[in-house]
């Protein structure tokens, strides 16, 4: 009975092993069959474009899920015979690298919002400090979470990967940080929206700027919030279950964001080599807005 009830929190830790590389599994495919559908989109409207600083971190951000989610998956769970070190360093790289992923695809997302404002006074100084108190205090967080795990030597022999057995629940301050940012952004994005909407503008040009902008906020805001849930409530295990997928959606989503807009900007671009640097006009001509989502070398 004794051996019974000491084998049961190691079943458990196996199933939830097995159903989070499932979650993993999955978050690969999902990113490799995006970078495919959207690869003759991102040649055309990205890599032909001039570089500067929004197509660096554009792409950044875009492919750096290859690293820390793509090949670290398949990597930790397939290494062979782990260390305890070994692990240690595996998931701190790619636990920092998945925050600054995060962070890099946020900026993008803060840019175009701060653009659709018109590049408002009061927001270039307000986005930057908050911008720098959110993510700095979420490397702190993500560094706390990252030094408490503890690695357990392998169950039985020829284990292959990291054994995880313990962590704090630091990670949901970084989920809980992470969603309320995404509330300013998307009511920063509904506020315009709103008013262009109700001047008359429609073309498919507004529509990518603010609807899918709401949107993909609205899809973020609740893949954190049910982050947050799964590290508030479910066991220890569990607290990385959607980590991977909630990183991948994050460069996903942004891709997305900046590619539909240089699509339908088309020849409406003020400057042809920016990614998210575009003028345009409601049909009826009532009013007029302007999105410059990245600072032009040529100024």
């Amino acid at each position: 009975m004794d051996g019974g009830d000491g084998l049961a929190p190691l079943i458990r830790a196996f199933h939830v092993m097995r159903l989070g590389m499932m979650v993993d599994v999955a978050t690969c495919t999902i990113f490799i069959w995006d970078c495919l559908l959207t690869f003759s989109m991102e040649v055309d409207l990205v890599w032909k474009s001039k570089w500067n600083f929004m197509k660096g971190l554009y792409l950044f951000q875009r492919y750096l899920p290859l690293v820390d989610t793509v090949w670290r998956i398949p990597y930790g769970q397939t290494g062979g015979s782990w260390s305890k070190a070994m692990c240690r360093n595996l998931y701190y790289s790619t636990g920092v690298m998945t925050l600054v992923g995060i962070a890099a695809s946020e900026m993008i997302l803060a840019l175009r919002t701060w653009a659709v404002w018109n590049r408002n006074q009061r927001l270039s100084v307000i986005l930057p400090i908050l911008y720098v108190l959110v993510w700095g205090s979420g490397v702190v967080a993500i560094c706390s979470f990252l030094n408490s795990m503890i690695f357990s030597d392998p169950p039985y022999p020829g284990f292959k990967g990291c054994f995880l057995t313990y962590t704090n629940k630091k990670i949901v301050f970084v989920w809980v940080q992470l969603i309320s940012w995404d509330t300013l952004m998307l009511a920063l994005m509904l506020v315009p929206g709103v008013r262009v909407y109700r001047s008359g503008g429609n073309s498919a040009l507004m529509k990518a700027v603010y609807h899918d902008g709401v949107i993909y906020y609205l899809y973020l805001f609740v893949l954190s919030l049910i982050n947050i849930f799964v590290v508030a409530i479910l066991p220890v295990q569990y607290q990385q279950l959607l980590s991977s997928m909630e990183r991948v959606l994050h460069s996903m989503l942004t891709s997305r964001v900046v590619l539909h807009m240089r699509a339908q900007a088309g020849d409406n671009l003020v400057h042809s080599e920016q990614l998210t640097d575009i003028q345009f006009l409601s049909r009826r001509g009532i009013s007029e807005s302007r999105t410059r989502g990245c600072v032009s070398d040529s100024h």
